[in-house]
């Protein structure tokens, strides 16, 4: 109940900041929460998942560009963008990172473990290894599972500087680092690296390039993921800006630079016809930078949990919908393999889905 007044407080403000007014106020909070405990489909053609980095829930759902400005109802918003889709789409109240920092939840989300790691150190596949003890594992992921059923995948790293790339950062000090390792978990697992034909479709997130890929549903892959760089996944990036660059130095600027990534690629992704009614885009934050520890649904022996994030997920017929169920990276994992007809992988096979968050059937 706590969660619920909560949550209804803080929609209302935040739908009036975004130009709904009382009357829309009323009836998407009240819709939010009548849907609350219902579940939508559990079949999927198509999945995006994009993560996003180091900022709670509070940070990236409603924040003012003026935070002293909370009394005024039309004071505008520094991620309008992202507000907006939290309340139009489907929003994951008590969504958790699995743990502290991001490599770890990059991790879980893949192979539904983070095999105790507590740090952002770089794969022992890296040209050159810069930080120790480096990390490899043999251990089965999702990419196993989507090429046993013979469904097409990508991950897309922006910034990064060719196919497969394995080097720890891009560019070099003392720029600006835009493509962290960190944020690319394929390159951690030994039978990823190792297979020339897996590591190729390990590729550099360009726009155009994509918006292409969209247009060619028969062609386009079934499971996407998108690591943005480090100025527009929140992140943020320190060092040398280059003539051209966004300058993401300060936690305001990093912030408007993700909720206008999201702006262009969702609708990108939206408007294509590879986005079909049985399509999803999943966006959650990897952790929201040690401002928490809390975690939830899945065993963690390190104790520290990577605190409350948001979790969005878009579909093409979605409505207002809200749910309050414990879910994490493995919640994450665990919905995308029962939308595919997969085995759930480690953790994910206890895991609280996300099925919540998506339209009825009757809803298409």
């Amino acid at each position: 109940m706590y969660g619920k007044l909560t949550m209804r407080s803080t929609f209302s403000r935040i739908l009036q900041n975004i130009g709904l007014g009382m009357v829309g106020v009323a009836v998407c909070v009240n819709v939010a929460v009548a849907d609350e405990d219902s579940g939508g489909r559990r079949d999927l053609d198509r999945v995006f998942i994009i993560m996003m980095e180091n900022h709670g829930f509070d940070q990236v759902i409603g924040p003012l560009v003026n935070p002293n400005d909370t009394g005024n109802p039309g004071a505008p918003l520094l991620t309008p963008f992202i507000t907006k889709l939290a309340m139009t789409q489907g929003l994951g109240t008590f969504y958790f990172g699995t743990t502290h920092p991001s490599l770890p939840n990059y991790l879980a989300s893949v192979a539904g473990d983070f095999f105790g790691v507590q740090d952002d150190n770089d794969s022992c596949w890296a040209t050159p290894v810069t930080s120790l003890p480096c990390h490899n594992f043999k251990a089965a992921t999702i990419v196993d599972q989507l090429e046993a059923k013979n469904i097409s995948w990508e991950a897309l790293m922006e910034s990064a500087p060719s196919v497969g790339y394995r080097g720890s950062r891009y560019p070099a000090a003392p720029m600006q680092k835009l493509y962290a390792q960190k944020h690319n978990p394929f390159v951690y697992f030994d039978n990823i690296v190792n297979n020339p034909s897996r590591l190729a479709k390990i590729r550099p997130f360009d726009l155009t390039a994509f918006k292409m890929e969209l247009g060619h549903p028969n062609q386009m892959a079934r499971y996407v993921y998108i690591a943005p760089n480090q100025c527009n996944d929140q992140h943020g990036t320190g060092g040398t800006i280059p003539a051209g660059s966004a300058d993401c130095s300060t936690d305001t600027l990093t912030l408007a630079a993700g909720d206008k990534f999201l702006e262009t690629i969702v609708p990108a992704i939206t408007s294509s016809p590879s986005f079909t009614g049985r399509s999803a885009i999943f966006i959650v934050w990897d952790e929201n930078d040690f401002s928490g520890q809390l975690s939830c649904c899945g065993p963690n022996p390190t104790g520290v949990g990577g605190g409350h994030v948001a979790g969005i997920v878009v579909t093409k017929n979605g409505k207002p919908r809200k749910s309050a169920t414990p879910a994490d990276h493995y919640s994450l994992l665990a919905t995308i393999e029962d939308g595919f007809n997969l085995p759930r992988l480690a953790n994910a096979k206890t895991a609280n889905t996300l099925w919540d968050l998506f339209p009825d059937s009757s809803d298409e």
